[in-house]
């Protein structure tokens, strides 16, 4: 369907006299226009890129067209055009005044871009349903029209990636009217429909940014919130248990789930519902996922491994020795060695393979003197294994060092 100027005002149209007397082309009409939107293009930081277009008869000759925009539009990045016409000038106003030269009579196309910062918002709002093998990604996106009219029938698209600013939240003052530049501490109730954007780092790369359309058009009514369809999918998951056994001896592990996104478009980062079996578990965090990478999805505390940290064996010697100094003199020296050995078990509390990825630490000056198994790493103060552990069974490591002190007790002359 064609869309034509929603608001059109005739002004005058000037006589050939007036524009002789200045040497200007004759200005054929000054026109007020208002032209409905088209598309809205809405960002992580709530700034919004809005497409308005119609179309009207217009003469040839010059034409002088003020804008009809919000206060709130950044006026820099206005953009208008009209088919079969070229700009004379602009006239930057409350609302800006363009003078374009027509070079034929007929329909021409109307075309109107500019900016609004806060002026709408977006979140992504996730249900993830967890079973065996696979997890069910259902994302809806939910929409809060700030652009202050009601959106009909637009085009919708929405930007997933890092924030390029710092997120805005919006307050309602003692009269209930929104304002975004009120200090948090005095307005304490903050707007439902002006949802805060998902923190993330501003990078600046343009290739860490995607859009998602959403099919058809849509209604937006201001000062509204609105979900829509974003996409679901049944994506394949590892498991894997973490557990740090030097803070939890005695457990619990934590579940993590990588799920792998190999759907063509990203998941943006978001909040989402954990369900088990139809049961909902927690609230959890989707990172922003890349097609054909995995979501490390932090599911919570476990009882399908049962672990234990203890201290198995602790031995210390000490001994004195005598050590040569400057001249005839020696000292003697006291060398404490302590030996300490930790055994970790591991049991499996369910039918299927489990992997575990089990962390422990370590003094600083501590020599290794066996592992059983090897930790896959190990650093300055700490050891990091992986196990594979079968259908209810155990796994365990075992582990010894040993730390040598020495302190100076006397001289001897």
């Amino acid at each position: 369907m064609k869309k034509i100027l929603a608001f059109l005002v005739l002004i005058l149209a000037l006589c050939p006299a007036s524009a002789a007397d200045d040497g200007s082309s004759e200005i054929e009409a000054i026109t007020i226009i208002s032209l409905p939107v088209d598309s809205v293009t809405i960002y992580p930081d709530g700034l919004a890129t809005v497409k308005r277009t119609g179309e009207m008869e217009v003469t040839e000759g010059v034409h002088q067209f003020v804008l009809d925009l919000p206060s709130s539009v950044k006026m820099e990045s206005v953009r208008f055009a009209v088919t079969n016409a070229v700009v004379e000038k602009i006239v930057y106003d409350d609302n800006p005044e363009y003078t374009l030269n027509v070079s034929s009579t007929g329909v021409q196309q109307f075309e109107l871009i500019y900016l609004m910062p806060r002026a709408g918002f977006w979140m992504p709002s996730y249900s993830v349903h967890l079973e065996e093998e696979t997890v069910l990604v259902s994302a809806q996106a939910v929409v809060a029209n700030n652009f202050g009219e009601d959106l009909k029938e637009v085009r919708l698209k929405l930007v997933s990636g890092p924030p390029q600013v710092e997120p805005v939240v919006a307050f309602r003052d003692a009269a209930g009217l929104v304002d975004y530049t009120m200090a948090e501490e005095a307005a304490p109730e903050p707007v439902a429909y002006a949802p805060k954007a998902a923190p993330a780092p501003a990078t600046g790369e343009l290739e860490t940014l995607y859009i998602y359309e959403l099919d058809g058009r849509k209604d937006l009514e201001m000062d509204k919130e609105v979900g829509f369809p974003l996409f679901e999918e049944a994506a394949p998951i590892t498991r894997s248990y973490v557990w740090d056994a030097y803070y939890q001896n005695q457990g619990p592990v934590t579940e993590v789930v990588k799920a792998n996104n190999t759907m063509k478009d990203p998941w943006p980062a978001g909040s989402a519902l954990l369900y088990k079996n139809d049961e909902y578990v927690s609230e959890v965090e989707v990172p922003f996922t890349p097609t054909g990478t995995e979501a490390e999805i932090e599911v919570g505390s476990s009882a399908d491994l049962k672990v234990e940290r203890k201290l198995a064996n602790y031995n210390s010697t000490e001994d004195i020795i005598q050590v040569p100094g400057a001249g005839n003199t020696t000292s003697a020296m006291k060398v404490t060695t302590e030996t300490w050995t930790y055994h970790l078990s591991l049991k499996s509390n369910v039918d299927r393979n489990a992997t575990a990825e089990v962390s422990d630490r370590k003094p600083l000056k501590a020599e290794m003197i066996s592992a059983v198994p090897e930790p896959k790493e190990t650093t300055a103060t700490g050891l990091e294994w992986e196990l594979e552990i079968l259908p209810r069974q155990e796994a365990t490591i075992d582990y010894t060092y040993r730390v040598v002190t020495k302190e100076v007790m006397a001289s001897n002359k």
